[in-house]
């Protein structure tokens, strides 16, 4: 917050709540954001303390496996040749008499 809008809110707040309870809440206000900012960094060091352990094993995974890529074989293996499938060759001489045939009709 900037430093006008800070003494507008001063303001606002003498003016709403008067002079006599202004410090009070003042006061009450800053104790919640401290109260809110302790939580907060509490739950802070509880998320690092409890995920500190996983995350070193996982960043320490990641850096073997770079360290396994780096020694991959770079030299490209020789083509393979693919076998040759042998499938019986199609009959064409059967009759097609059948095809040349017109349909019947069942009129």
């Amino acid at each position: 917050m900037s430093g006008s809008e800070i003494l507008f809110l001063l303001v606002a707040g003498l003016v709403v709540l008067g002079p006599e309870r202004l410090p009070g809440v003042i006061r009450k206000g800053g104790k919640i954001y401290g109260d809110l900012r302790r939580a907060a960094s509490g739950y802070e060091k509880e998320f690092r303390d409890t995920f500190s352990e996983p995350i070193a094993e996982l960043k320490s995974t990641a850096d073997q496996i770079r360290h396994g890529f780096g020694q991959v074989d770079t030299e490209p293996s020789p083509p393979m040749r693919p076998e040759r499938a042998s499938y019986p060759k199609p009959n064409f001489s059967e009759d097609l008499s059948a095809v040349d045939k017109p349909a019947e009709s069942n009129d």
